[in-house]
């Protein structure tokens, strides 16, 4: 790729395969945090 190494080609792409699956589970897992913060007698956001 690029006329890189094998090697540097596949760190690179571990690295940025690495950050995509991250990202998605942290955006997946914290999906919900706004409805954890609302306070269920009144309805408003607490924080």
């Amino acid at each position: 790729m690029f006329g890189l190494p094998a090697t540097t080609t596949a760190i690179m792409v571990g690295v940025l395969g690495f950050w995509v699956v991250y990202t998605l589970v942290f955006y997946f897992t914290t999906g919900g945090w706004s409805v954890e913060d609302v306070d269920k007698d009144t309805g408003e956001v607490t924080r």
